[in-house]
C-alpha cells in the first residue's frame, strides 16, 4: 500500500471543511479556530491510521550456508624425472659401510689378568721390591719387542717417575698373554703412595687399562 503524504491529506481536509461551510448558514456560537482545530484533529487521526496500517518491510536475513569442502588439490607432484626422459635406478648404498683400516694406535689393547703385591700392601721404608702385571693382548696388532711398560702419572713422594720402560722379551700375538715386571723402591718416609702404568707400542702411544700400584709404607726402614 502506497502512503499518502500528510501534507496533501490536510490540504483535501481543509477545502472539504470549506466548501461544507460554504452551502450552510453560519452557526453563531461556532468560532474560525474552533473549526480550524477540529480539522487539525481530525487530519492527524487519519495520517495515524493510515500509518499503523502500513507495516515496515520486513528484513531478509541471510543465513550463511556451510563452507565448501576443499577438494583435493590437483597440483602435480614434483618427481625426480628428468625432462624428456624416465630416471634410472641406482643401487649406490646411502651410506659406505666399508670398515676403516686398522691404525698402529687404533687396533693395540691390553687388559690386566693377575698381580702381584696386591694394592695398599704394606712396604718397609726404604725396601726394593718387584711389581709384576700378568697381561693379555686384547687387540688385533701383534706386539713386536719394542713395546713396553712404562711410567703413566702419580707417584708423588716417590722417585717412580725415573723408574725406567720395561721392555717386552717375546713376541706377543692377539689373545696371548704375558708378564710385565717393574722394580720399585718405596720412599723413606711412612704413607701412602700409588702411581699408574701403562703398556705403549712401538710408536709411544699408551693402550690398555691402567696397571696402578698402591702401597703403605710402614714398620723399621731397610738398613
Amino acid at each position: 500500500m502506497r502512503l499518502v503524504k500528510p501534507f496533501w491529506i490536510f490540504s483535501m481536509l481543509i477545502l472539504l471543511i470549506l466548501s461544507a461551510c460554504g452551502g450552510v448558514e453560519a452557526t453563531p456560537t461556532l468560532r474560525p479556530d474552533a473549526v480550524y482545530t477540529a480539522a487539525v484533529q481530525t487530519a492527524f487521526a487519519i495520517i495515524s491510521q493510515t500509518a499503523a496500517a502500513v507495516t515496515d518491510t520486513p528484513t531478509i536475513t541471510i543465513t550463511p550456508g556451510p563452507s565448501p569442502t576443499s577438494g583435493p588439490s590437483k597440483t602435480p607432484l614434483i618427481t625426480d624425472t628428468p625432462p624428456g626422459g624416465t630416471p634410472v635406478a641406482t643401487n649406490t648404498p646411502l651410506t659406505n659401510n666399508t670398515p676403516l683400516p686398522a691404525t698402529q694406535q687404533s687396533c693395540d689393547n691390553a687388559s690386566l689378568i693377575t698381580e702381584t703385591i696386591p694394592d695398599l700392601s704394606e712396604i718397609a721404608p726404604g725396601s726394593q721390591f718387584v711389581k709384576t702385571w700378568r697381561v693379555k693382548n686384547t687387540g688385533p696388532c701383534i706386539w713386536n719387542t719394542n713395546y713396553h711398560l712404562a711410567f703413566g702419572w702419580g707417584g708423588d713422594g716417590t722417585d717412580w717417575k725415573t723408574t725406567p720402560p720395561a721392555y717386552l722379551t717375546i713376541v706377543v700375538n692377539p689373545g696371548e698373554e704375558i708378564d710385565v715386571s717393574m722394580t720399585l723402591s718405596a720412599p723413606v718416609n711412612t704413607g701412602q703412595y700409588g702411581a699408574h702404568f701403562k703398556m705403549q707400542n712401538d710408536k709411544g702411544y699408551y693402550f690398555g687399562t691402567d696397571l696402578t700400584i698402591i702401597i703403605k709404607v710402614s714398620g723399621t726402614p731397610t738398613p
